[in-house]
């Protein structure tokens, strides 16, 4: 008999003590029963909000590449609100911006914080459909004395979810799986024997 085994057996003796403790093993044991019901709903709400999120993403992935080949004139207003689906992500008062669209140029209008200036024109350069952005922004250095740009809010920053402080579900499991992957496969690499 080995320590291993010797540890393994007293471990286990205890956890059956601790659990049918005559005084005390009933609410221990409905305190375990409580935890597991608690981890299993909330394993099936994550498994189903990541399910959710991925196939919310799919769609969205297909769609912009039907939309990517399709190519030709978007529609005035279509680019509006393209271009106005952008602006929390680069600007923290997106509601101060008016946006104009006729014929793929789109211009925009309004006050905005002066940092926010470049990072807002070279972001709507991107958005499908637009051919040229017109700037007529009025950039202030402060919020101060410009009611418009009172309060607002943190900008979301990148598209890409994987750059952002807080990731979607598909996305944390997505990065676990390729985790998991990696070290299943460090492991099973290293573990082999390597001829000399």
């Amino acid at each position: 008999m080995n320590t291993r085994d010797v540890l393994a057996g007293a471990g286990m003796g205890a956890a059956l003590v601790f659990m049918l403790d005559p005084d005390r093993g009933a609410r221990r044991r409905a305190l375990m029963r409580d935890k597991m019901a608690h981890a299993t709903r909330k394993t099936r709400e994550g498994l189903d909000a990541t399910a959710r999120d991925m196939s919310n993403r799919a769609r969205g992935v297909a769609a912009a590449a039907r939309g990517r080949l399709a190519g030709g004139p978007v529609d005035d207003d279509v680019l509006v609100e393209r271009v106005r689906a952008k602006l929390g992500r680069v600007c923290s008062h997106p509601r101060a911006i008016d946006v104009l669209a006729r014929e793929g140029e789109v211009t925009l209008r309004g006050p905005v914080l002066s940092r926010e200036v470049q990072g807002l024109i070279n972001r709507m350069e991107t958005v499908p459909g637009v051919q040229r952005v017109i700037n007529e922004l009025e950039p202030h250095e402060s919020s101060e004395g410009v009611p418009s740009l009172q309060g607002g809010r943190r900008v979301q920053g990148p598209d890409l979810d994987i750059l952002q402080q807080r990731w979607a579900p598909a996305t944390r499991a997505l990065v676990g799986a390729g985790v998991v992957a990696t070290g299943v496969y460090l492991a099973t690499h290293y573990a082999r024997p390597h001829g000399g």
